[in-house]
């Protein structure tokens, strides 16, 4: 394919000298508008005004330059075709056989201003148009939607490899962007209203090592509408490929982790994830401190784990876990001493991560057969706690409801939850039951075995968390017999009071928050 012509009307002037260069050495008269024309004149290149070819000047304040029947002829004309190309010659068409071209920054503006009016101006309309047109006509015309796009097309072009495959790839990139920026406007418009539920704009995607398992493919396709501070953004550092499970125990480290140290206002947090649920979870204003215990939540679980810190990795702690399994390490960033230790594992991931805003609204999406259930990221922190036996728990118990309650909330229901405070004022999750059918046996035959495994604890220190109602005593008689004394839970049975009545004969000290934290 020999390019006479192109046509250039870019948004982002990104690489553009790369595409003058290109002309001027391949001799390709170049059509181009306004701001693109007086950058590739400042680059050198003398273009056509695309005014010369529509007959039509520039009007109603830029919203008119380029939808044209000569430039949508001249991308669309089919050269393969005798009749097409008779026609073009009768009809003065210019054939156009490259586009680049971009969109104005809609997505950019939208997500930095609420001013309808701003918005409504960054709609693109006529490059969208040349994009499509571009893309459809493949076979005879390439197009370059992506200033990323330039070097390599370069390369191809005089090597002589832009053949029909690599176009129709650059046709596929085009259209996907051009659904993508109309999804996002779509979506934009839609948030505003208080009962809609962002759907997904999906941006990039990145291959994954493999899926849930070794026989299933996998990627992370980025969604265009999501918290500026994610994991799609993360830098990786040390180690072997990412897998589908990899990313989702990342999550629920990362954000178990940021949680807890923004709710409880102490300096460092860590939690280790096992199969997507912490089963160690700690805060600290001492990092080493909060890694112990951490760790020591349920030392047998955290074989093979994902840790995120909140806080760069230290040395000390780099040196304790020098000698353990783990699979990631999630953290802002690694001190010099720290790299040097962790990265003598050629395999172990060190990832660097942003903080987390908990004020940055998510949507959660699930596929099942037939479609995607969406609904809100569970973003309500417990604050409001009610008592509601005849004891109050004391100020020490106090200071760990929140904790308690973040938690608990990161368990895959049924999940119950046993916290401390050390005398240094660690806050650490001691024991965790999740994932069971019912919540007796989440305490029965999980919480207390991992409870009694640990030396020279006393129930008396402990608080218990459970994410949803007790629906019997039988529970409260459960945590009676090994000695519990607090408990938070969010109530809502129709047995609260015999549950209530239980406490009280047991001289246990009960408080609701009002909130169900489920998670599954």
């Amino acid at each position: 394919m020999k390019i006479k012509t192109a046509l250039i009307s870019v948004s982002d002037k990104s690489n553009l000298d790369l595409i003058a260069d290109f002309c001027k050495r391949n001799d390709i008269q170049v059509i181009s508008t306004g701001g693109s024309f007086a950058k590739l004149k400042e680059l050198g290149l003398e273009a056509t005004p695309i005014e010369q070819i529509t007959g039509n000047p520039e009007s109603f304040d830029g919203r008119m330059k380029t939808i044209s029947f000569q430039i949508g002829s001249g991308i669309l004309f089919d050269r393969g075709l005798e009749s097409h190309i008779q026609q073009a010659q009768d009809l003065k068409i210019t054939a156009i056989d490259m586009v680049v071209c971009n969109l104005y920054p809609f997505e950019e503006v939208a997500k930095s201003s609420n001013d309808e009016s701003k918005r409504i101006q960054n709609i693109d309309i006529g490059g969208p148009t040349m994009i499509r047109a571009a893309a459809k006509n493949f076979e005879h015309v390439a197009v370059l939607s992506n200033p990323l796009q330039y070097q390599s097309f370069v390369e191809n072009y005089e090597n002589s490899k832009l053949d029909r495959e690599y176009r129709k790839d650059l046709a596929i990139s085009a259209f996907k962007m051009t659904a993508t920026y109309d999804q996002f406007i779509v979506e934009s418009f839609l948030e505003e209203s208080s009962e809609h539920l962002t759907k997904p704009v999906l941006g990039e995607e990145k291959n994954l090592r493999y899926g849930e398992n070794s026989h299933q493919k996998a990627q992370f396709v980025q969604l265009k509408k999501h918290p500026e501070n994610n994991l799609f953004n993360i830098e990786q550092l040390h180690g072997k490929e990412l897998s589908f499970n990899n990313y989702l125990d990342m999550d629920a480290a990362w954000k178990s982790s940021w949680e807890v140290k923004l709710l409880n206002d102490l300096e460092h947090a860590v939690s280790v994830v096992k199969h997507n649920n912490p089963c160690g979870l700690s805060a600290s204003g001492d990092q080493l401190e909060a890694l112990k215990h951490a760790w020591l939540g349920d030392p047998v679980s955290a074989f093979g784990s994902i840790i995120g810190f909140t806080s760069e990795v230290n040395k000390n702690s780099a040196e304790f876990l020098a000698e353990k399994f783990v699979e990631v390490i999630l953290a802002p960033s690694f001190s010099k001493e720290a790299f040097e230790i962790l990265s003598q594992k050629k395999n172990l991931r060190l990832i660097k991560t942003s903080s987390r805003n908990l004020n940055e609204k998510e949507a959660v999406y699930r596929s099942i057969c037939g479609g995607l259930l969406v609904t809100e990221e569970d973003q309500k922190y417990d604050t409001e706690f009610v008592v509601k036996t005849k004891k109050s728990l004391p100020e020490e118990m106090k200071s760990l409801r929140s904790f308690a309650s973040t938690c608990g909330k990161y368990l895959k229901s049924n999940g119950i939850c046993l916290v401390q405070k050390t005398e240094n004022n660690t806050l650490w999750m001691v024991a965790a039951g999740m994932g069971q059918p019912n919540r007796l046996e989440a305490l029965e035959r999980l919480v207390v075995p991992r409870f009694n495994d640990k030396e020279n604890l006393n129930m008396n220190d402990s608080l218990l968390y459970s994410d949803a109602f007790f629906p019997f005593k039988d529970s409260i008689e459960i945590a009676n017999s090994v000695g519990v004394k607090y408990i938070i839970q969010p109530g809502g049975s129709i047995r609260d009071e015999e549950v209530i009545e239980a406490c009280d004969q047991f001289g246990i000290a009960m408080e609701f928050t009002g909130t169900r934290h489920f998670r599954h």
